[in-house]
């Protein structure tokens, strides 16, 4: 190939991959922006990330549209309790507003458990997961038996209503209700009642649309409004030029 053909074909290499490549650099830049007034507006303990789900043409930016987003905000603080939170935005505005979304705040169980209603005398139970649903697993009896309780999850009025269905106990399975009155003791059997822990955090706009026990922790599913976004928008201004 002559010097010329190459030099040739270098430039029209160069008049594709360059779009592209600026495209890379302000996506990049976005997703930084975003991540500190991010972290500006919720003051989380641990790490902030923001990610774009499609790389952004400057023509876009111009427009005053950056596109879907997804953020994750690590150990926020709210009301003595600590939480994850991963959120999907949708059709979000160079103005912070979006078209609404969705969230999942994911509870650990350590702290699931600061949140219930202390109940008997004994020793604090431990929350978990059998891989399906919601565990509680701890002793009963004088003779301290092992005992693992399996919950359902619910919601209510801004509430998660956990309602004890199964006991495990000396590796047999019974369902709550066929239990015999003695066969636990008095602090075990109020244990096995349901408990609600509140929701009453929510703002305006945000609803909860289910909940599940996960490996890290108790899952509650969020939909975010527009509105809702909104007015997060408005709130989080102050942060803009962080």
């Amino acid at each position: 190939m002559s010097r010329r053909r190459l030099l040739l074909a270098a430039t029209a290499a160069l008049a594709v991959i360059a779009p592209l490549f600026a495209g890379v650099v302000v996506t990049h830049h976005a997703e930084q922006r975003i991540s500190r007034v991010a972290a500006c507006r919720l003051a989380p303990v641990g790490h902030v990330s923001a990610t774009l789900d499609s790389s952004l043409a400057p023509v876009k930016l111009l427009g005053g549209s950056i596109g879907d987003v997804d953020i994750h905000a690590g150990q926020l603080e709210r009301q003595g309790t600590s939480m994850d939170l991963d959120a999907h935005l949708r059709q979000v505005t160079t103005s912070g507003a979006s078209q609404g979304g969705d969230a999942t705040v994911t509870i650990p169980y350590a702290q699931l458990v600061k949140r219930l209603p202390t109940v008997g005398s004994g020793t604090p139970w431990t929350a978990g997961t059998d891989g399906t649903g919601l565990t509680f697993t701890g002793t009963t009896g004088t003779l301290g038996i092992p005992v693992t309780v399996h919950a359902d999850i619910t919601l209510g009025a801004n509430t998660l209503i956990v309602t004890p269905t199964e006991v495990t106990v000396l590796g047999r399975t019974v369902p709550v209700d066929a239990l015999p009155g003695e066969a636990m003791d008095k602090s075990t059997a109020q244990r096995l009642k349901p408990r609600e822990v509140p929701l009453t955090a929510l703002p305006s706009g945000v609803r909860a649309t289910g909940a599940k026990a996960t490996s890290e922790g108790l899952a509650v599913h969020l939909a975010l409004t527009a509105d809702a976004t909104r007015k997060a928008a408005k709130a989080a201004s102050g942060c803009a030029a962080a």
